[in-house]
């Protein structure tokens, strides 16, 4: 026998604009025998995936951080830290036999506050021209010296000091050659930051009477995390159901005629994902599990 479970996506509404549905979403109840002529069972039941778009902003210290100061004139991060931050939600009907993976986005990352490496820093120590070891302190100040260096070499580009041989495509190629190694240069004392943004879904099982459920919290220093742990704020998902199924137009049969099946009408209620005390996102889906059971008529019989 196999398993059949009915589902019907929605688009996802903002809070105050959703409207009445006028179609009624339902599914056999019990085993019957499909088009095919196999036996199947349908158990109509609804899941819901909340997908909780996370931000992480990591920031990585340079190796020279503590003389940013010094000799840039500019304090730079001294230690590591992950910031995370909730940047959206979205909320649909998924099928419960591909919950997991169900069309759950990608993550990304954002590279324009850094290069090469996410985690590796650029060789640019100056090479070794005598048997004498050179301090951390002074390898800063060389790194710093390179710095204005190309600051000078820049502008001197730009206002025509460097002479009439670099221009048109020559010039703008010149230019980003030189911020890119400027970069280097910049992150030894101000680090690295990675901006990565990615998607959590938490599938929420419904269950008949149920209309509220607490779905994680979201804490800026771990992110995601479980719904009982101590630290974040509260993601909650609450259920109102709109009494709509029961006045769907729906021709009801006599339960005792043989052409009657066993049908479960999902009610079209408000889904609202709260963070905290703070409504994010609502959506009207169809729950089963607020719905009402009836019977019609099988005009396949």
């Amino acid at each position: 026998m196999k398993r059949i479970i009915y589902i019907m996506s929605l688009a996802v509404l903002t809070c105050g604009a959703a409207t009445a549905q006028n179609t009624a979403y339902k599914a056999v109840v019990g085993t019957y025998v499909d088009a095919s002529g196999a036996l199947a069972v349908s158990d109509p039941s609804t899941s819901v995936a909340v997908d909780l778009v996370v931000e992480k902003e990591q920031t990585i210290v340079g190796p020279y951080a503590r003389y940013a100061q010094k000799f840039l004139n500019m304090r730079g991060s001294l230690v590591d830290k992950s910031v995370y931050t909730l940047k959206d939600v979205k909320l649909s009907v998924i099928d419960n036999e591909n919950a997991a993976v169900a069309d759950v986005p990608p993550v990304t990352v954002c590279e324009t506050s850094y290069l090469g490496s996410a985690s590796e820093f650029a060789k640019v120590l100056p090479d070794r021209m005598s048997p004498t070891a050179i301090s951390e302190e002074d390898a800063a100040a060389n790194a710093a010296n390179v710095i204005f260096s190309i600051r000078k070499h820049r502008m001197d580009l730009i206002t025509g000091e460097a002479g009439e041989n670099v221009f048109g495509a020559g010039l703008k190629d010149a230019l980003e050659a030189l911020d890119a190694k400027e970069q280097e240069y910049l992150e030894l004392f101000f680090g690295k930051r990675v901006v990565t943004t990615s998607v959590e879904r938490i599938v929420v099982p419904m269950v008949e009477g149920v209309q509220s459920y607490a779905v994680a919290r979201v804490s800026a220093s771990a992110g995601v995390v479980a719904a009982d742990a101590s630290e974040g704020d509260v993601v909650t998902l609450e259920v109102a159901p709109s009494g709509r199924s029961r006045l769907s137009s729906i021709v009801e049969t006599d339960p005792k005629d043989k052409t009657a099946v066993k049908v479960r009408v999902a009610d079209p209620s408000k889904c609202t994902v709260k963070v905290g005390d703070k409504a994010v996102v609502s959506a009207v889906l169809p729950i089963f599990e607020m719905g009402r059971t009836a019977y019609i008529t099988d005009t396949s019989r």
